[in-house]
C-alpha cells in the first residue's frame, strides 16, 4: 500500500524517551518533539507520530532521502512508500536530512546490521520476553519451523520424500535454505551432479505441496544446455523422481482411489458373465498408475531462453524429460521490471491536482 503523509514539526527538543517500546539492542539516536508530534530516530527505525498519523519505517527500508523546497523532507522507501515531512525552518530540515542520510547508507560491514545487535542483546532478556525472543533467535529455530511447515502440508517424509542437508552452511547454493525437500529416490551425490548442471547451482527443489491432491511446486535455475545441447542423466532422473514421488504420496493415492473406478456397469452391479468373476467374487485388474505429467514453467520468453544458450544456459529439452511440458511465460527481464517499478513509484509520488 502506498502512503503519503504530510507532517509539520514546529520545534525540536533533544530527549531520550520515545513513545514506543524499544527492541533489544535498539538505541535512540535523536528525538524531536512538538506539542502533538514526535519524530524519533533509532539504530533500527524512523518513527513519526502526529495525532492520528503514525509511521514506523525500518532504516534499511528507506532507499533515499532528499530535501525539497528548503523545509520539506522526502523519504522514498523500497516498497514504493513516499513520506513527506515539513519542518518550520530550513535548519531543522537540513539537520534531519544529515542524520537520516548517515544511517540509511549500506553498512560497511555485515556485523553492523541491527540484526546482530538484536541477537547479542537478546541473551539477557527478562523471563516474560524469553519465549518471544527464543522463537526468533534460538539456534536452529528455522529448521524446526521448516519441519513444522512440511508436516502442515502433509509431506510423506518416510517413503516418498526426504529432507536433504546437502546445503548445510550454504556450501552448495548460497541462495537456497540449508535443508531442501527432495524425492527419497535421489541421493546427495546425484544432487551434487545436478547442481553442476544448473545455473547458480539451484537444483530442482520442492517448496509447496497441495494437501488434497499431493501435487507439488518446485523451483530451480536454468539448465546449462548451451549451443551443444548438453544433458545430465542425474538431472533428468531428479525431474522424473519428483513426478513419481507425487504418485507414491499416500494423499495422492487416496485421491485417485476415491475418484476412480475399476469397473463400470450400467446396472450398477457386477454380472456373472463378467470375465473377471470367479466363484461370485470379483478379481480386480492390476492397477497401473498413469504417468504423471510435469509442467515446467519458464518465466522468460522463448527468444530469451534460446539467446541464453549462447551464454551457456538455455532451457529443458522436452525430448530428454518424458511426460514434461515446457511453457514460456514471456516475462520481461529484470531491467524492464525495475523500470516499470520506478514509473509506478513516480506516479505515486505525484501530488494530485486540487479539486476545483
Amino acid at each position: 500500500m502506498n502512503i503519503s503523509c504530510l507532517i509539520w514539526f514546529h520545534s525540536k527538543v533533544c530527549v531520550t524517551q520515545v513513545p514506543f517500546p524499544l527492541l533489544q539492542g535498539e538505541c535512540v539516536e535523536r528525538v524531536g518533539r512538538a506539542e502533538e508530534s514526535v519524530i524519533a530516530l533509532t539504530s533500527y527505525r524512523l518513527h513519526i507520530k502526529l495525532q492520528e498519523n503514525l509511521i514506523n519505517v525500518p532504516l534499511q527500508l528507506i532507499e533515499s532521502v532528499e530535501c525539497r523546497d528548503l523545509t520539506q523532507l522526502h523519504l522514498t522507501c523500497k516498497d514504493c512508500k513516499l513520506i513527506r515531512c515539513n519542518f518550520l525552518s530550513a535548519e531543522q530540515c537540513q539537520d534531519w536530512l544529515r542524520r537520516i542520510s548517515a544511517v540509511v547508507r549500506p553498512p560497511a560491514r555485515l556485523e553492523e546490521l541491527f540484526a546482530f545487535a538484536f541477537l547479542s542483546c537478546s541473551a539477557s532478556v527478562s523471563a516474560e520476553d524469553r519465549e518471544v525472543h527464543d522463537g526468533i533467535c534460538r539456534a536452529g529455530g528455522h529448521q524446526r519451523r521448516f519441519k513444522r511447515e512440511l508436516e502442515r502440508m502433509g509431506f510423506d517424509s518416510h517413503s516418498a520424500w526426504r529432507i536433504s542437508n546437502i546445503n548445510s552452511n550454504y556450501r552448495l547454493c548460497a541462495s537456497y535454505p540449508e535443508q531442501i525437500m527432495v524425492p527419497a529416490a535421489v541421493s546427495d551425490q546425484e544432487l551434487e551432479n545436478v547442481a553442476a548442471f544448473r545455473s547458480w547451482k539451484r537444483i530442482p527443489a520442492v517448496v509447496y505441496r497441495h494437501q488434497s491432491s499431493g501435487a507439488v511446486i518446485g523451483r530451480c535455475g536454468q539448465p546449462e544446455v548451451s549451443w551443444w545441447g548438453w544433458r545430465n542423466a542425474d538431472d533428468e532422473h531428479l525431474i522424473q523422481a519428483i513426478a513419481k514421488a507425487c504418485v507414491t504420496d499416500p494423499a495422492a493415492n487416496t485421491a485417485q482411489a476415491n475418484g476412480s473406478c475399476l469397473y463400470h456397469h450400467s446396472s450398477g452391479a457386477l454380472s456373472d458373465s463378467d470375465p473377471h468373476m470367479a466363484n461370485g467374487s470379483a478379481e480386480a485388474e492390476p492397477k497401473t498408475t498413469p504417468p504423471q505429467k510435469l509442467l515446467i514453467m519458464d518465466a522468460r520468453s522463448y527468444a530469451a531462453a534460446v539467446a541464453n544458450r549462447a551464454k551457456g544456459g538455455g532451457c529443458e529439452c522436452p525430448e530428454y524429460y518424458p511426460n514434461c511440458e515446457v511453457m514460456f511465460m514471456g516475462m520481461a527481464n529484470i531491467h524492464s521490471i525495475r523500470k516499470s517499478f520506478q514509473c509506478l513509484r513516480t506516479l505515486c509520488a505525484q501530488v494530485p491536482d486540487p479539486v476545483k
